[in-house]
């Protein structure tokens, strides 16, 4: 089993009051990149190894994740955030826990086009999701554009390359605290990519994961962040 790793999140102000994406581009250009590789369940995953990463900063308001994908097939079928599944399609997801005093971890989950759902609780029994209200104050663009298109495979010269960033409130994730809090703190969290209904299924970490089935919900395996 790896280390388990660090990821230093830096703290970054905008001229928007509300993100412009080619503002958040220009802080990402930056920002270092992290790579999702880790292959804990090469049973699951066959041959089959896209390439991903993210990237994580954040404001006074709003905490971005960037990811960046390059792979030779996309799945995108749920339009919206109700009913979504995301993890069935081609999926990032990012599991993080603010402040281990309270226990609760949040889990982002999106597929290539934005469309996805949160939950929290401090297991994966019993966790509860945000609401239309809250997940409408989640902001996402897509490379791929925000339309689900069903399934896409590449030839084999040429891999699908696309990203994404997830801007989230940080009064989504900090509920009932000061959101400055996040100043110089270590959260605890991970990083995923996956894909459970696409023709090549996979399951890919950052932070490594030491459970014999492919298992997101286990924060002792989750890596650090460390807020600037």
């Amino acid at each position: 089993m790896e280390m388990i790793k660090l990821a230093k999140i830096a703290h970054v102000s905008f001229k928007c009051q509300n993100p412009c994406w080619k503002e958040v581009e220009e802080k990402f250009s930056s920002i270092v990149s992290n790579d999702v590789d880790v292959v804990n369940w090469p049973d699951r995953n066959g041959d089959y190894s896209p390439k991903a990463s993210f990237k994580i900063m954040y404001s006074d308001t709003y905490l971005y994740i960037r990811y960046q994908v390059e792979e030779t097939e996309l799945r995108a079928t749920f339009p919206t955030d109700e009913g979504a599944r995301p993890w069935t399609d081609d999926c990032m997801e990012l599991f993080i826990l603010p402040d281990e005093e309270t226990g609760v971890y949040y889990n982002i989950e999106m597929n290539c086009i934005g469309r996805g759902i949160v939950g929290y609780g401090p297991s994966k029994q019993g966790r509860e999701h945000f609401g239309k209200e809250r997940m409408d104050r989640i902001l996402r663009y897509s490379s791929l554009g925000g339309e689900a298109f069903g399934t896409r495979v590449a030839n084999d010269s040429e891999p699908f390359k696309w990203y994404m960033i997830i801007a989230v409130p940080l009064d989504l994730i900090l509920q009932g605290k000061d959101v400055s809090t996040l100043s110089g703190r270590t959260a605890r969290g991970n990083v995923f990519k996956c894909g459970d209904d696409m023709q090549n299924r996979h399951y890919l970490t950052w932070n490594p994961v030491g459970t014999e089935r492919p298992d997101y919900h286990r924060p002792e395996f989750f890596g650090y962040f460390e807020f600037e």
